[in-house]
């Protein structure tokens, strides 16, 4: 049975048993209503506290904290929520060249999931790969952007920890003088919400997001021609607040810390 469906019928077998019917005859109005047939030992199980519609499935801890924000930050840049509904599957997962990017959101999986030992770490095709499964995570992941703000802005942590985990994914340090802090995705949107969130949280100066790949056909440095479906943009941190952002938000992944302190220097 669906979750959905085992969620909604499960108050309704507590509400017809308070009214003192029995698991037969509540079988019955539930299959002539729903159209739904409910096993006795399923009602027993719900009744007696046994069981929970939620069966096997991970739960995972709602309430905000950095640990979820940072898998917000990496689902929203580097990480993918793939479901296979035939098998009722919902994965949520990494595939990166850094280890410690991958070993650091298996933690906040973990810690999330309500999982004692961080998830597993593989080497597949010269990447790091971890996934965890979880349909009520994987759900609420899937929500508008304007419905995760909240658990993001509860605090300076959370908002640190969205910020590190996208960074980590999407951000980059160089330019000619190895000073140039830039953050890039294809959603206009998001990279507005990301100049703002370093401004109101941290007073971390940034410029508007601007394009720097049209979307088309284009020459890559090595004469291959490749296409792109979307536009690309990129926001870049202002040189007088790296040391800011150096402070609050950092990176993950050793190799861009290590330059984001070169330039800070």
């Amino acid at each position: 049975m669906p979750l959905e469906l085992r969620l909604r019928l499960y108050p309704e077998v507590f509400q017809l048993r308070g009214q003192g019917l029995s698991y037969r005859k509540i079988a019955h109005v539930i299959y002539k209503c729903s159209g739904v047939r409910v096993s006795h030992t399923t009602m027993v199980n719900w009744v007696n506290g046994r069981r929970t519609p939620f069966g096997n499935i991970n739960y995972f801890d709602a309430r905000p904290s950095p640990e979820l924000c940072y898998v917000i930050g990496t689902v929203l840049s580097d990480g993918s929520l793939i479901s296979y509904s035939k098998e009722r599957s919902y994965i949520i997962n990494l595939r990166v060249k850094d280890y410690e990017y991958a070993a650091e959101f298996s933690r906040c999986l973990a810690k999330v999931l309500r999982r004692k030992e961080p998830y597993g770490i593989r080497r597949k095709d010269n990447r790091w790969f971890t996934e965890a499964k979880s349909i009520l995570l994987y759900k609420f992941l899937k929500q508008p952007l304007e419905k995760l703000k909240p658990y993001i802005e509860h605090n300076e942590d959370c908002a640190a920890a969205f910020l590190r985990a996208f960074f980590d994914g999407e951000g980059s340090v160089h330019g000619r003088d190895g000073r140039d802090l830039n953050v890039y995705n294809t959603d206009k949107q998001l990279l507005i919400y990301i100049e703002e969130l370093l401004k109101r949280h941290f007073d971390i100066n940034s410029t508007e997001p601007r394009i720097i790949v049209t979307k088309g056909i284009h020459c890559s440095p090595t004469g291959k021609q490749y296409r792109t479906n979307k536009d690309c943009y990129y926001v870049r941190v202002r040189t007088d607040s790296l040391l800011t952002f150096y402070k609050a938000i950092g990176f993950t992944i050793k190799r861009k810390q290590l330059r984001l302190a070169e330039a800070v220097e």
